[in-house]
């Protein structure tokens, strides 16, 4: 079976965590670039904030290129056949992943109306 990579983006609150879970019912695994973040922080001993893993999100793809996060999950990524990438943020990260897996990568942009 070829793999299925699906990216989601969009903003927060818009449901993108909902999709995940739907999707992993399904039989996808579920990878976060947050998740990759929680670890850095954790590692720096930095607070685990959502503005301080903005803030730091920010300063590593500004110091190693836009796609730095997505290279860092890639290598997390082994064996499995059904994906879903969530938190997808940068143009840069959406290279890396079609790079990857070419025409098997579809991105999804999530988005809710505000209540």
């Amino acid at each position: 079976m070829s793999r299925l990579v699906i990216g989601l983006s969009g903003p927060n609150a818009a449901g993108k965590g909902e999709v995940c879970k739907y999707l992993n019912k399904k039989g996808f695994t579920v990878f976060s670039l947050s998740d990759i973040l929680r670890e850095i922080a954790s590692k720096r001993n930095i607070v685990l904030s959502r503005e301080n893993l903005i803030l730091l999100g920010n300063k590593l793809r500004a110091q190693y290129g836009s796609g730095y996060l997505a290279k860092r999950l890639l290598k997390k990524i082994k064996s499995c056949d059904k994906i879903v990438v969530d938190s997808i943020r940068t143009v840069g990260e959406i290279k890396e992943f079609k790079k990857k897996f070419k025409d098997r990568f579809f991105l999804l942009y999530i988005t809710a109306p505000k209540k």
